[in-house]
């Protein structure tokens, strides 16, 4: 049990798991991955005169723009340094979008089918289900003058006490809780073979792409596979 406990711990440290056993025994050099359109959900405190239009407009809007952005994270910039990562080819994204639309799925419909049925569909080997919740806590504009006023604040402080380190961090003036779960699986066993689970924080020295990015490239980096240039 102790040993378990272990490998959970050291798994959630590295917020990328990979299976391990799969890896050992699947052969899957040279298969290719599908990216499917990831699944958007806003929530939290939207902005004033914000409509349900604009919401189902954004959504789908931003789930294209984030898998085109992981798909460029693995085109461009993974590497393999590991033995154990498997070289794959990659599905253009666009291919990807144009086949789905051909046999009728739109972007939001794709959400709520069964990503390995689509790997199938798509002719994939695997398949990677991403899926994004934004819930806004403020805008930037207030962010900004929480983090001003608190950076102020920390300098009179540090005068007053004599003391040279300054706490500019607030947690109060995050603009989004963002949360990404990700899934590689396999298409014909339906076995996961990499998972990632990651929730950070926006603000507004920190943009929710910027978020995003960084956690998609730490998928790139340490998932099982990576991407043939």
């Amino acid at each position: 049990m102790l040993a378990i406990a272990g490998v959970l711990l050291q798994s959630c440290s590295r917020d990328v798991y990979n299976n391990n056993t799969y890896i050992a025994s699947n052969a899957t050099a040279g298969h290719t991955v599908a990216i499917l359109p990831v699944e958007v959900d806003l929530t939290g405190r939207l902005p004033k005169g914000y409509t349900r239009e604009n919401e189902l407009r954004d959504e789908e809007n931003e789930s294209i723009a984030i898998q085109n952005m992981i798909y460029s994270e693995y085109l461009f910039k993974a590497k393999s340094t590991n033995k154990k990562k498997a070289s794959v080819k990659l599905m253009n994204t666009e291919l990807v979008n144009s086949k789905l639309k051909e046999n009728g799925i739109n972007t939001r419909q794709s959400w709520e089918m069964n990503p390995d049925s689509l790997g199938k569909l798509l002719g994939a080997d695997l398949v990677l289900k991403i899926r994004v919740q934004k819930r806004r806590v403020m805008s930037e504009t207030a962010s900004l003058g929480i983090g001003v006023a608190t950076t102020v604040l920390d300098r009179v402080l540090d005068k007053s006490t004599g003391s040279s380190n300054s706490t500019l961090i607030n947690t109060g003036a995050k603009t989004y809780s963002i949360v990404l779960n990700g899934t590689l699986s396999d298409v014909k066993t339906h076995t996961v073979v990499s998972k990632i689970t990651k929730e950070q924080d926006a603000d507004w020295k920190r943009s929710p792409e910027e978020v995003l990015k960084s956690t998609s490239a730490k998928l790139v980096r340490k998932g099982a596979v990576y991407a043939q240039q």
